[in-house]
């Protein structure tokens, strides 16, 4: 008995090093392999795909990472340089060594920065933001997501801009900012719809459905995991199908669905086995522990439970096995930079003799640098002068420059922002004439304009936010994401005031004594046409009023406002009186936030007023939608003169 054991121990260790000498021989053979190939970047991709291949750790690559190293210190393309740093901080990112992978990404930057290679300037922030956010830095990962996205928008690279806006919601779902998670995991939806990408659309909705789960909206959290899960399906993504059940069924159990639930978890689990993915299969086993505990059966709970605590124990030592090769790594560069720091004592030892003799040199020199003074004060002045004035140039250009960020960051949310407006296809589709005059006061606008298209008829509204410029824009941005919830609930223009007030105030902190009182105005109608052109418009308005000029009358017929606001002041119980309109074909609708008749102009500097606003609505009745526009444009321009511009413009025409 006892020579078989020795016998098989002889064997194992026979095999083990008949691997090594294996592995040894490809690295040999890679090598040879590498010199035959033509280009630098060949090489680089050949020899960091080879050791991801391998499971052997950062450690055991040393030998084989420092040849390659040496290979491309004769790397002549700085953009060959710059390749071969990114990939060996991909390399280290694989191998959980972010804190390692810093230092080449940040190298492998600095090398593009200097080509003005703004695509891969754009790769590589986006890289660093993913490590950042890996090693849990939640203040410097969003600002390098947002340049990488900067240069993708400039470079117009749609698959990085939709990686950024998803990442960017990640970081804000981490932080339990649900509002902004959303709002960037929808501009991310945006892109890969229009690029008709299967796989990263169910990534988006699959975001939003965990984003709405943490924000306790379990409804609209399960119609986007539904989603995700019917696209995967159609894809044959087995390891999204996977996740997306265990989801499900964690969102069905807060709904107390549990027989629901019981089944994705079932689905879920057993693909996470068949796949070998440990972190699904502990999160289903967990999830479907609690389950069958609430459907009563506790000998299922008791068994998954059993699992899940020894999963979770088996994740535990993973992590301090990690941690400690973290810090055998730390105890290295600690030790390296103990021993530079000696080599720097030896060099100051030598450099402090050295002082010792050249002093008599320098107390013979301080003779002939008295005899200089005198020149020197004379010149002084002169390179004073000079310099003074290259400082206050410098400065000027760093304004310059300082000015130039802002208002490209600006230009940039306006692209985000017009890109939220309802669409000209959408409009287009729905009203068969109609004008948008739509001016901001600056770059960005808290005016709006938003649209959707329901079963009962086509909705339009007309939003009026406090405030202008980014402020102002702020503020449309949280109006437009509340229309949307508002809709999810109720299609009546009243209702979706109501929830927007209610919305509002609480994206705000309005309910506490100490938020702010910001808010906006708004109109809101419903148009539901029938065979012969006529409609039904139920309107509903906060502040604002609704316009119908008939076309068999000569005035113009004004439907008021409920005189409140949204958010503010304003009671969450507010109700906004609804009004239902029948109007015929060839009468026109207008609604219109107050910047046009509130605008200052003529040779007598007065307010234009909303009496010669109706007046001007009179005199365009019978033009069409086109002619409309202009004729109002036209005024208010000649109107303006030169004076500036007081508050963002937004007047919406409709012909029925």
């Amino acid at each position: 008995m006892v020579f078989k054991k020795k016998y098989n121990f002889k064997v194992i260790l026979s095999l083990l090093l008949l691997s090594v000498n294996c592995e040894a021989q490809n690295f040999d053979s890679l090598f040879v392999e590498l010199n035959s190939l033509k280009t630098d970047k060949e090489k680089i991709d050949v020899f960091y795909k080879t050791l991801l291949q391998s499971e052997k750790t950062k450690q055991e690559f040393d030998p084989q990472l420092r040849k390659f190293d040496f290979i491309a210190t004769k790397f002549i393309d700085e953009k060959d340089q710059a390749y071969a740093l990114l990939k060996k901080g991909d390399f280290l990112h694989s191998k959980r060594d972010d804190k390692s992978a810093f230092k080449f990404y940040y190298g492998s930057l600095s090398l593009y920065e200097k080509l003005g290679d703004k695509e891969n300037e754009s790769r590589v922030h986006y890289k660093i933001g993913v490590a950042m956010n890996n090693v849990k830095n939640y203040t410097k990962a969003p600002f390098h997501f947002y340049t990488s996205l900067k240069f993708a928008t400039e470079i117009k690279d749609t698959d990085l801009i939709a990686d950024n806006h998803a990442a960017i919601g990640l970081c804000y779902k981490d932080e339990k900012k649900i509002d902004s998670s959303v709002f960037h995991h929808m501009i991310a939806l945006k892109c890969r719809t229009d690029m008709k990408k299967d796989k990263a659309i169910a990534s988006s909705y699959n975001d939003l459905g965990v984003a709405y789960k943490m924000a306790e909206n379990y409804e609209l959290a399960l119609d986007y995991l539904v989603k995700a899960l019917v696209l995967r399906e159609k894809i044959k993504d087995k390891k999204g199908v996977a996740g997306a059940c265990i989801n499900i069924g964690n969102t069905l159990k807060r709904l107390k669905r549990y027989r629901e639930a019981q089944k994705y978890f079932i689905r879920g689990i057993d693909m996470s086995r068949e796949l070998k993915h440990i972190t699904y299969l502990y999160n289903g086993l967990g999830g479907r522990a609690e389950n069958s505990f609430y459907l009563g059966d506790y000998k299922q709970s008791a068994a998954d439970y059993m699992v899940y605590n020894e999963g979770q124990d088996s994740l535990y030592a993973e992590n301090l096995k990690a941690q400690l090769s973290e810090l055998e790594i730390s105890y290295q560069s600690e030790k390296k930079d103990a021993e530079i720091v000696l080599q720097q004592e030896q060099i100051k030892t030598k450099t402090v003799q050295n002082s010792k003799q050249k002093i008599l040199i320098v107390a013979s020199c301080i003779a002939l640098a008295m005899a200089l003074i005198a020149i020197f004060v004379v010149y002084r002045s002169y390179r004073q002068n000079k310099k003074n004035a290259a400082i206050l140039a410098a400065k000027n250009h760093l304004i310059e420059e300082k000015n130039k960020e802002i208002t490209d960051s600006i230009n940039y949310a306006q692209l985000i922002q017009q890109s939220l407006l309802a669409s000209k296809e959408m409009l287009d589709k729905n009203l068969e004439s109609y004008f948008i005059i739509y001016k901001p006061k600056d770059i960005v606008s808290g005016d709006f304009y938003w649209a959707s298209e329901t079963p009962k008829g086509f909705l339009v509204a007309c939003v009026d936010c406090t405030g202008h410029g980014v402020p102002g824009a702020f503020m449309s941005l949280i109006g437009k994401e509340n229309l949307d919830k508002a809709l999810a609930k109720t299609v009546s223009p009243g209702e979706i005031l109501q929830e927007l007030n209610i919305s509002v105030k609480r994206s705000l902190n309005q309910n506490n004594a100490g938020g702010n009182k910001d808010g906006m105005d708004a109109a809101v109608l419903r148009i539901e046409k029938d065979k012969n052109g006529n409609a039904k418009v139920t309107y509903a308005g906060a502040n604002r009023p609704l316009y119908i000029l008939k076309k068999d009358l000569s005035g113009v017929e004004e439907i008021t406002a409920t005189k409140q606001a949204i958010g503010g002041f304003t009671k969450n119980e507010q109700i906004f009186t609804e009004h239902s309109i029948q109007v015929e074909k060839g009468d026109t609708l207008v609604i219109t936030t107050d910047g046009y008749a509130d605008q200052f102009g003529s040779e007598t500097n007065k307010k234009l007023t909303t009496k010669r606003f109706k007046e001007l609505l009179v005199s365009v009745k019978a033009k069409s939608a086109d002619e409309q526009m202009q004729t109002l444009n036209d005024f208010f321009t000649i109107w303006k003169g030169h004076r500036e511009q007081i508050d963002d413009l937004l007047v919406i025409g409709i012909n029925v």
